[in-house]
């Protein structure tokens, strides 16, 4: 198993002049690593953030990428009631930045108070990335998925196999996400795990797909 660490996560820090991204740029940086460990096609798993830029790469390098398994994609800007939660939650992290600097806004995130762009982010704060790169990084992350497109046309080509899944602790927002990218992605499957966390990513590497 490869997990790698995105840029600005774990051991990977960025240059000072990264202030901007892209879910197609995450997409990029992950690709050669795939084709230089040999893993291809490979099944991939994301969560959140992590789950956009699975579905990404499914759709730029299709012969990378055999099975992607979409945890809680937030695919907030697909669903037109989050766009009023996603402007409080924008104008709550300016704030909390000019106030605390980033950490500031990145403890605010942790601490499940952006009820849109954050939801349910409480339920992994114990385990979250404290690095030195970690609270910019997710400062550059925070509009890139709003940004994101679900393209019908790209969608259209997909090749890979798409399982959406969502575990007991998804918030209602979240699941709603999930539902509309099941909806909007040909062929996609739904999963709801009985486990959280790395237990429901166990459970899906290691038994059949319900409709299996």
């Amino acid at each position: 198993m490869i997990t790698p660490d995105r840029r600005g996560w774990g051991r990977s820090i960025p240059d000072s002049e990264y202030r901007r991204t892209s879910i197609a740029e995450q997409a990029i940086e992950l690709a050669p690593l795939l084709k230089q460990a040999g893993a291809s096609p490979a099944t991939v798993i994301g969560l959140g953030f992590g789950a956009v830029v699975a579905l990404e790469l499914a759709l730029a390098d299709p012969e990378l990428v055999a099975r992607a398994f979409l945890i809680e994609p937030p695919v907030l800007g697909a669903i037109s009631a989050a766009n009023e939660g996603m402007s409080a939650d924008v104008e709550a992290i300016r704030a909390a930045a000019e106030e605390g600097g980033e950490e500031a806004a990145y403890r605010l995130f942790l601490s499940g108070a952006l009820h849109t762009l954050g939801a349910g982010a409480e339920r992994w704060s114990e385990h979250a990335d404290r690095g030195p790169a970690a609270a910019r990084s997710f400062l550059v992350e925070v509009p890139a998925v709003p940004a994101w497109p679900l393209d019908p046309v790209r969608l259209a080509a997909l090749e890979s196999e798409v399982i959406v899944v969502t575990q007991p602790s998804t918030p209602a927002l979240l699941g709603r996400a999930a539902e509309t990218v099941v909806d909007r992605v040909p062929g996609a499957g739904a999963m709801h795990t009985s486990r959280d966390g790395t237990a429901a990513i166990s459970a899906m590497l290691d038994g059949p797909l319900p409709w299996e």
